[in-house]
């Protein structure tokens, strides 16, 4: 049997070797890039208190610009302080109205673009060279950043900094510049063999049989750990090997078989996340405030949203106790922060007392008409179920009572179903979290603990696939 092992590890080492220099070198890049890549110099959008003028003015502004309908309405902060942003659809900039002249701003999406750009890097609206409107991922804005549509905002420089920014959350979905694009390009192609694409089912064959080698010889090795005994071995070559096998087995096994999960759901699975709007609402009657109405707190956020009655009213966010101090550490950035101390929602005289999660059981049902709802949870935080890749938060995540497992995060404030998940879903990203990325020694270790420790392993395998591929030419020649 340890002859067996041992014939299939040597079988399987030059192309497992190949496989591990490929997916170690490029591995490491991933880290480098968080590293070295440029960093915002704030992470969370801006938070500024209304002015008290500013919820009276929503409806007389909409009426003045004879405002049919939208998909979104809600007040925002900009350069020139808050105003009224309207989103129609995924494909079009959003339309701003001032609150002080009840003018529309034309164009002003690209400049709310520039501003959120220059308040994230830190850099002056002046130094903006370029600037489009993009409504599709690409190579340097791939899918796994999830919004849309975003501005590509480019700065003038030799580190060709670019921002991509979500006007509709004021958020910073990506920043990239010259060496992160160049690195971010090897990753694809050294990492998922993207440029095999063409080839179809080719790659995903390919890179399939990449990962069973990879786990076979992982498999085999760990046989020869646990069946030969244990002795002193001369040749230092051989012991190093040895001695990295005994670090090395969980972590190529934990690699090469959430890959494969992951391989093969994202090819053969089709996905249900994604981002959606809801219906377009009427705005024909609109709720009139006036200054009694308003509740006598700060208030930090505010958008007009149709409810469960068939009315529309305001939902208002009351600002935090602690105030809006904006976090600049990356872990505020994936953990999230509390925007709000809690939500109000204004209407008719005589309306009933509404809360978000009566709006998030509404929302579900307009989503999901026939569903069965079994419970109902508000997010503040980021997590392995709901990321920060999503930037939203607050959110409710509702369950569903159905075969799949569904889970729904909307968004109150805007009626966006930001996100969804099966049981399907949840378990390859568990899976690729866990076992692939490691997402479970942040808490322990810290981010950077995590990616160091990573690096680490991965430098180790490239050491071990460096020593096996020496020993094995060494053998041929002794042969």
């Amino acid at each position: 049997m340890k002859r067996s092992f041992l014939q299939w590890h040597r079988r399987l080492a030059w192309l497992g070797g190949f496989v591990v220099l490929c997916w170690g070198l490029s591995g490491i890049l991933h880290p480098v890039m968080s590293w070295f890549g440029p960093q915002a110099v704030t992470m969370l959008p801006p938070a500024r208190v209304m002015p008290e003028i500013a919820l009276p003015e929503m409806a007389k502004t909409l009426e003045a610009n004879a405002v049919k309908e939208a998909r979104v309405v809600k007040l925002v902060p900009t350069a020139e302080g808050f105003a009224l942003q309207l989103t129609e659809n995924d494909l079009v900039p959003r339309r701003y109205f001032s609150l002080r002249s009840r003018a529309e701003m034309p164009g002003y999406d690209e400049s709310q673009a520039r501003w959120l750009a220059s308040y994230y890097t830190g850099r002056p609206v002046d130094s903006v060279a370029s600037v489009t409107f993009q409504t599709a991922f690409s190579e340097d804005y791939p899918s796994v950043n999830r919004l849309l549509p975003v501005y590509r905002v480019g700065f003038a420089g030799d580190d060709e900094l670019t921002a991509f920014v979500h006007t509709e959350t004021a958020a910073l979905a990506s920043l990239n510049n010259r060496n992160k694009a160049a690195i971010q390009r090897v990753f694809l192609q050294l990492h998922t063999w993207a440029w095999l694409d063409v080839t179809g089912f080719g790659r995903v064959l390919l890179v399939m049989l990449f990962m069973v080698t990879l786990f076979l010889m992982a498999c085999a090795g760990l046989a020869l750990i646990v069946l030969l005994p244990q002795r002193r071995i001369n040749d230092g070559r051989r012991r190093w090997h040895r001695w990295f096998g005994y670090a090395l087995w969980l972590p190529l096994l934990a690699w090469s078989a959430s890959g494969f999960y992951h391989l093969l759901q994202g090819e053969y699975i089709e996905p249900v996340s994604g981002m959606r709007l809801g219906e377009s609402m009427a705005l024909a009657d609109i709720p009139a405030l006036d200054g009694t109405a308003v509740p006598k707190r700060p208030i930090s956020a505010a958008s007009l949203v149709p409810v469960s009655d068939g009315t529309l009213r305001y939902r208002l966010a009351l600002a935090p106790v602690a105030g809006l101090e904006q976090a600049v550490s990356r872990a505020a950035r994936f953990d999230g922060q509390p925007s709000s101390s809690g939500v109000i929602y204004l209407g008719a005289a005589a309306a009933a007392q509404y809360s978000d999660r009566d709006q998030a059981v509404w929302l579900t049902r307009q989503f999901r008409p026939n569903a069965t709802i079994e419970s109902v949870e508000r997010i503040t935080r980021f997590g392995p179920d709901y990321d920060f890749r999503n930037k939203r938060l607050p959110v409710w995540k509702v369950n569903l009572a159905d075969a799949a497992g569904t889970q729904l995060f909307v968004d109150p404030a805007t009626g966006v179903l930001v996100d969804q998940s099966r049981t399907i879903d949840r378990a390859e990203r568990w899976s690729f979290s866990i076992l692939h990325k490691w997402n479970h020694l942040p808490g322990i270790t810290g981010r950077a603990g995590r990616d160091a420790l990573m690096v680490a392993t991965l430098m180790l395998a490239l050491f071990a696939a460096v020593l096996g591929g020496i020993m094995l030419i060494r053998r041929g020649r002794i042969h």
